[in-house]
């Protein structure tokens, strides 16, 4: 299809006809102009053929009556007449149908003429075979009416026929040019969302490098603040508080190993406790407690009652120790109660712990860890940050990418439409500006 004699006039045939190039801002001017023109051509052509078919429904409703006054040939049997007249009432009808449905529009436009002549070709279609076998009937019967209603059903078909000639080519030049407009606004709106995008872009890059200088701006706090006095203070007290807690672990340890010796003697108390055998006072449950779970808090307490006690069942034997086993805890039983040193390990113990609390006391006096901590906290924050502004660029990065191929792919195809309907000569030119 080519509309470059309708729009530009008719070319000598000798002269050369300069290749046409489109504003692509007057595009959407011309579709509009250019089917106006399309739609104006048509009119009369539509018009006419919708008088005629005015004209054919009346001629059709004539029929009708016509049909309905009759009376059947000579020589009719009585079945035939009454089969004859069933028959009529459902052509009668169908007839009616066809007037009812079939309004002719006022609007001469080829998209409202198409959208008519597509329902009248269906419900003449309807019609028709709801009738065919009632007209065979009728046609015996009223012969001249019948013969008068196939032709005005033919001649009512014929004129839709012809009303279809006479708005198809026009009907695709209108959907092609509405196709070009259409593909037109798809540019400008990828165009308008890829400055969008373009500008999303941006936003999110200043947001990227106002978080970034911050966040070197807490970098640089908290380096000032590690290089302070008061941090270096704080460094101190922690490392003599963790020197304190490895002495304090090294009192647990040596308790443990003053009691290891008395394991087997003292897991038999506990066994015999517990099934009743030999039931033990609370203070002893609760001292062998302590030195099977927490050894250097049972050297805090007075162990002789406790020792005497079990040496005592050893020697009676109620624990079932061997004789040699039994020498052997008797001797560092004897030795634990003749041996200062668990009452001083509980007193380094104590010392250990009044020191340290004296350190954790100092330490809380400084705010240097909770400055710190505030400093931290807010790293982190643009840390975050700055991984959720990375994460939403890569996302409009790729949007983007999708919406150049989609834009790209659309002006390839606009293109096409354009020399399909204006010649392979026919080109766009898009703005400087443009994407």
């Amino acid at each position: 299809m080519k509309f470059i004699k309708r729009l530009f006039g008719k070319k000598q045939e000798k002269e050369e006809t300069p290749p046409l190039v489109f504003d692509f801002s007057e595009i959407t001017n011309l579709i509009k102009t250019e089917i106006k023109k399309q739609e104006d051509l048509s009119r009369p052509f539509v018009k006419e053929r919708f008088e005629e078919i005015q004209r054919a429904l009346k001629e059709l409703d004539v029929c009708k009556k016509e049909l309905l006054a009759a009376d059947p040939i000579e020589g009719a049997s009585k079945r035939g007449e009454k089969l004859g007249d069933s028959n009529r009432d459902n052509v009668v009808n169908n007839l009616k149908i066809i007037h009812e449905k079939l309004k002719v529009p006022a609007d001469t436009k080829p998209e409202s003429a198409f959208e008519f002549y597509t329902d009248a070709k269906s419900t003449l279609k309807t019609v028709l075979d709801n009738t065919r076998r009632s007209l065979l009937y009728i046609k015996a019967l009223y012969p001249q009416e019948h013969k008068n209603i196939n032709q005005g059903l033919s001649d009512l078909e014929d004129i839709l026929d012809e009303l279809y000639l006479s708005i198809e080519e026009v009907n695709k030049n209108i959907g092609e040019l509405g196709k070009i407009a259409e593909e037109v606004n798809n540019v400008r709106k990828l165009q308008t969302e890829i400055k969008d995008s373009n500008q999303k872009m941006m936003e999110l890059n200043q947001k990227y490098e106002n978080g970034k200088s911050e966040l070197a701006i807490f970098d640089s706090k908290l380096t000032e603040l590690d290089h302070s006095k008061e941090f270096e203070k704080a460094k101190q007290l922690e490392t003599q508080i963790k020197l304190l807690d490895t002495k304090i672990a090294d009192v647990g340890s040596e308790a443990r190993r003053a009691f290891t010796p008395l394991s087997k003697a003292i897991s038999r108390m506990e066994k015999q406790d517990e099934n009743e055998r030999c039931v033990l006072s609370p203070e002893n449950r609760r001292i062998i407690k302590m030195i099977t779970e927490e050894p250097a808090s049972a050297i805090e307490y007075d162990m002789n009652t406790f020792l005497w006690q079990l040496s005592e069942r050893i020697k009676s034997g109620e624990l079932g120790l061997k004789e040699q086993m039994c020498d052997k805890a008797l001797k560092h039983i004897q030795a634990l109660q003749n041996n200062k040193n668990l009452s001083l390990l509980a007193e380094q113990k104590q010392v250990y712990h009044s020191q340290r609390e004296a350190l954790y006391q100092e330490l809380s006096v400084l705010s240097i860890y909770k400055e710190r901590e505030g400093i931290e906290r807010k790293i982190e924050n643009h840390q975050s940050l700055l991984r959720s502004v990375n994460s939403d660029v890569e996302s409009e990065r790729k949007r983007q990418d999708s919406l150049m191929e989609e834009l790209e792919m659309t002006r390839s195809v606009l293109q096409s439409d354009i020399r399909h309907v204006f010649g392979e000569d026919a080109d766009i030119r898009y703005p400087n500006d443009f994407l």
